[in-house]
């Protein structure tokens, strides 16, 4: 339950965009909620809200929303979502991920599903560094084919990665990898 308090604290930092009057659901316990029916396997907000309905009187109290007879309606929370900065909410998640009880970090380049261009253009690529031990993405950039090594350094750089072990896909790995996790204190063979 630790983990998600601490997962709480980042998630309240994020603003509240609307105004006092009409704003009856928290945005931290709207976005709790949601993160609870992800975690328990809702993949569709249609989903998460269903998941939510079944399971409000186990989890209202703890959202800070138990005076509230029920979750939020469908369009109440599309619209939230909707108009809610997304990169205020993967900042937080980032934020707590990184202090999180990581052991393994992986980083490694992929092509975005679905994301081929027309004209011929090639899909999209990023660089993602992923926290093998809570299955979460700690930060990713998005790429071009010859600017990979230099957005898996940028990772690195905004990752503690003192005392972890770090991998990589093969066309990522090169002194330059190496030497940064070697200076941020990530651990050595020989």
């Amino acid at each position: 339950m630790g983990g998600i308090k601490s997962l709480k604290a980042y998630i309240e930092r994020i603003p509240d965009f609307r105004r006092r009057q009409g704003r009856i659901y928290p945005l931290t316990g709207l976005l709790m909620m949601l993160i609870l029916a992800a975690v328990n396997g809702e993949s569709s907000l249609r989903g998460m809200l269903i998941w939510a309905q079944k399971n409000w009187e186990k989890i209202c109290w703890g959202l800070g929303m138990g005076w509230l007879p029920h979750p939020p309606a469908y369009g109440t929370v599309w619209r939230i979502l909707n108009l809610l900065e997304i990169s205020k909410l993967e900042e937080a998640l980032s934020q707590w991920a990184k202090g999180a009880n990581v052991e393994a970090i992986c980083i490694d380049e992929k092509s975005l599903r679905g994301s081929k261009r027309k004209g011929g253009l090639p899909a999209l690529q990023v660089v993602v560094a992923l926290g093998q031990g809570i299955k979460l993405v700690l930060g990713r950039e998005g790429v071009d084919e010859e600017r990979a090594t230099e957005a898996a350094l940028h990772l690195l750089k905004g990752i503690p990665i003192e005392g972890k072990v770090v991998t990589m896909d093969a066309g990522l790995n090169g002194k330059g990898i190496a030497k940064a996790i070697v200076e941020k204190g990530g651990p050595i063979w020989g």
